[in-house]
């Protein structure tokens, strides 16, 4: 295979739809692609990073999960989020997970979170060809770097951020955060903040909902989770 092969676009869906929709007979012809929708948001307060998700999983205009996990445990200090494809999504946390692990066994420490962030980074980035269909959030704390949150592209862009959120309610979720985040927040004004982001979206996201589920990874002590309701 010659490399100039490798570079040209592949016929996707969107190609073969508009070709069809320019047909002599012009009939439409109803796409059906997965859609993906939810929301993830994460924060910096004091001696914290909070991580929050809703519990929604769709497909186009179908809930396909009302208790989906969308936030996961890499290692004590280290939390993702994960939004867009499910499959990619599992396959790379499982792949961090592992990574992470075979670091502590081999340097008899935890690993770095920015360390963490640019394995991941590495991965995407290699695959950007094909690449993986998700946004992610990552969030920790160790005692060197103190709380860091990364909100890693599927390109494998890292950008460190105080506060962030990714998905199709990240919109609202923005709006909230940029009008009442401030620096040092306690863990209690964290966690409020985050439940009032996500339950801005929640109320106008279609594809967010069923509920939040709540990490709070901090500098000293083990991760808390929590779920809660929301009345929707």
């Amino acid at each position: 295979m010659r490399k100039e092969d490798l570079v040209k676009p592949s016929e996707s869906i969107f190609s073969l739809e508009s070709r069809f929709m320019n047909d002599d007979n012009s009939q439409k012809i109803e796409s059906h692609t997965l859609k993906t929708g939810t929301t993830t948001v994460g924060l910096v307060c004091k001696d914290a990073v909070i991580l929050g998700t809703d519990k929604r999983a769709s497909m186009s205009y179908f809930v396909a999960s009302k208790t989906a996990e969308k936030l996961h445990k890499i290692q004590e200090h280290l939390y993702m989020t994960i939004a867009g494809g499910v499959a990619d999504a599992m396959y790379l946390v499982d792949v961090l997970k592992a990574e992470t692990t075979l670091y502590h066994l081999k340097e008899e420490k935890s690993i770095p979170v920015k360390s963490a962030g640019k394995l991941l980074s590495n991965i995407l980035y290699q695959n950007k060809m094909y690449p993986f269909q998700v946004g992610l959030i990552l969030g920790g704390v160790t005692e060197v770097e103190g709380p860091i949150l990364l909100d890693i592209g599927a390109y494998g862009s890292i950008l460190p951020e105080k506060f962030c959120a990714v998905g199709s309610g990240q919109n609202f979720s923005y709006g909230v955060l940029e009008a009442k985040y401030k620096d040092n927040l306690t863990i209690k004004e964290g966690k409020e903040l985050i439940i009032k982001a996500i339950t801005s979206s929640i109320i106008r996201d279609m594809a967010s909902g069923n509920g939040i589920d709540i990490a709070v990874i901090k500098k000293e002590g083990q991760a808390e989770r929590e779920f809660i309701s929301i009345k929707e």
